[in-house]
């Protein structure tokens, strides 16, 4: 995986953390690691022929029970994703149980497309469990079994490109993300032979379509965009060859465009993975003028977004929508990944994997500005989470437009896989802040204990990976704090104070911890509830932007060959 992939970053770090402390390498371990495509055995080799009654409708729920599924989905990811259009869907669906066995054969791809979407309400309603597997894996492994061969099959393109959408934002939340990757990949083809990403002005073309295909492009833009960064790969079509105009939907003029937001923070992602990491990994010349162009773009998007989507409506987090929380958690991941490399390559220095010399960047106004603003974007990012938490949502009410009736759904976010990697992303930048300077981060243990709080709300709702993820934090925090305690450095990751030796010491500023009774108060802030009103204003983050001096790494990189770069 590349560079800009967080689990490669947090595996890298641990690698990295364990060699220097034991003189060993990590091994492997999918019983307190995450790996990818081993937190559920999905019980089937990919070979269609091993089964033989692809479209058997004994499994399937009952009709009412099924429009609580679809209710689900719709509550869940509406308004991120346009994975159906609901009023034709639901009208298939009427006909459907009318005579299940039939439809399914003679609509193999809208059944397919239904097996998606119990699968993903299943996923929504049902706690799962490691031996059963997933919820609803069996009407997922169905629908991959009765999938037609789209190379041949001639069907509605938005169909066909949602279902790739479905298809892979459930393997991306049961944690098999390179099958993921490459079935949204597909999807995105699919999108460009159709020519969903220009403007499709056409007279033979209707409105109604041409609006239906730009929702499903920047559905599938988002997805891919989100899934090339997590893993660190090229993306499918670059920004200046995008002409279509941004998504809009005619029935909610007067509410805040949630797609749109979403599709503007990922083109931020995609610039951050374009242009801050540098070919192979290495930070070069060009990374401090790429941080500040992204850093000034980041600032124009966040006028947008405190206008439409205010975290504090009434003057604290207590109230804060699911919707506003997620885009906000992408803003602040977008600021990680754009100043991380700083810390990965500090931390090297000061476990002795580099040259020592280069923690004297940390004298740097402009290097500390940024480290600054990662570790505040971290804590901004547990304070959301957190004030979700603390919020309980775990019995909503919403209005089924296809009924009278009112369906109270049980939230589960837990197993859409962005808060947990928000979560994990956020907490290695604390524990690796505290570790190289104690005057970025003097005690991250509160934050700490809060991320676990949070991952341990997804492990009771059933989200193995979650338990895998809190396993590796763990690891990496004790770890730090042995290395800590073994060097005799002054680090809030012991809780003690030790006097500093010799060597990169001398670089960190000593900061007094709290002892006794006493608390810090960022602890009092953790008892408060997390209730502090931390977001730099547009201008704020403008004038940080302005503020960088491109030439403050002009050394030590001009005496490592040029260009040659430090590895990230």
């Amino acid at each position: 995986m590349g560079t800009s992939s967080s689990w490669s970053f947090g595996r890298r770090v641990l690698e990295m953390t364990h060699a220097t402390l034991t003189g060993e390498s990590l091994l492997p371990d999918i019983n307190s690691q995450l790996f990818d495509g081993h937190v559920y055995d999905l019980n089937w080799d990919g070979n269609k022929a091993n089964y033989q009654d692809i479209f058997d409708v004994s499994n399937l729920p009952t009709a009412d029970f099924a429009k609580y599924l679809i209710s689900s989905v719709k509550f869940h990811c509406g308004q991120l994703f346009y994975l159906f259009e609901e009023a034709t869907f639901m009208e298939r669906l009427e006909i459907f149980y009318r005579n299940p066995a039939k439809e399914a054969q003679t609509s193999p791809l809208w059944f397919c497309h239904f097996l998606l979407i119990l699968a993903f309400g299943k996923m929504f309603v049902i706690q799962s469990s490691r031996k059963r597997g997933p919820a609803g894996i069996e009407h997922f492994l169905q629908a991959m079994q009765c999938m037609p061969d789209f190379n041949f099959f001639k069907a509605d393109p938005i169909e066909k490109i949602q279902v790739m959408c479905c298809g892979a934002l459930y393997l991306h939340s049961i944690h098999h993300r390179m099958p993921a990757y490459r079935m949204i990949g597909t999807g995105l083809r699919l999108a460009l032979e159709d020519g969903m990403y220009t403007e499709m002005r056409s007279s033979c073309l209707d409105e109604d379509y041409v609006q239906r295909c730009n929702l499903v492009w920047w559905t599938v833009y988002i997805l891919e965009r989100r899934m090339t960064s997590l893993l660190g790969l090229p993306i499918g079509i670059s920004e200046e060859s995008i002409t279509a105009p941004y998504p809009s939907i005619p029935t909610r003029a007067q509410s805040p465009n949630v797609m749109e937001m979403q599709v503007i923070l990922c083109q931020v992602l995609a610039k951050v993975d374009a242009t801050v990491y540098g070919t192979e990994g290495k930070l070069d010349s060009r990374y401090l003028s790429a941080t500040q162009s992204v850093l000034r773009d980041i600032a124009k998007v966040t006028q947008r977004l405190n206008n439409s989507f205010d975290l504090y409506t009434n003057g604290s987090m207590s109230g804060t929508s699911r919707i506003s929380a997620h885009l906000h958690i992408l803003e602040h991941q977008c600021i990680i990944l754009t100043t991380r490399p700083l810390l990965y390559i500090f931390l090297q220095s000061k476990l002795g994997q580099s040259d020592p010399a280069l923690m004297t960047w940390l004298k740097s106004e402009t290097v500390k500005t940024l480290l600054h603003i990662c570790v505040e974007s971290a804590q901004q990012i547990l304070r959301i989470l957190s004030s979700l938490l603390e919020q309980g949502i775990l019995g909503m009410l919403i209005d089924k437009s296809t009924t009278s009736e009112l369906f109270v759904l049980t939230y589960e976010e837990h197993f859409l896989p962005f808060d947990m990697d928000a979560a994990s992303t956020s907490t290695i930048s604390l524990l690796i802040a505290a570790a190289i300077d104690s005057s970025l981060l003097r005690d991250h243990s509160p934050w700490s204990q809060r991320a676990h709080k949070i991952l341990d709300q997804m492990v009771q709702r059933g989200n193995h990976a979650a338990k895998l993820v809190q396993s590796e934090l763990k690891q990496l925090d004790g770890e730090l704090a042995q290395l800590a305690m073994k060097e005799g450095v002054e680090t809030a990751l012991t809780r003690e104070a030790y006097h500093q030796s010799t060597g990169l010491g001398q670089f960190v500023e000593a900061v007094p911890l709290v002892t006794g009774s006493e608390q810090s108060p960022l602890e009092v802030e953790l008892d408060e509830g997390f209730g502090q009103h931390y977001e730099l204003s547009p201008n704020q983050m403008m004038d940080l932007a302005n503020s960088l001096d491109l030439n403050s790494l002009s050394w030590p990189l001009s005496s490592i060959h040029d260009m040659s770069g430090l590895g990230i």
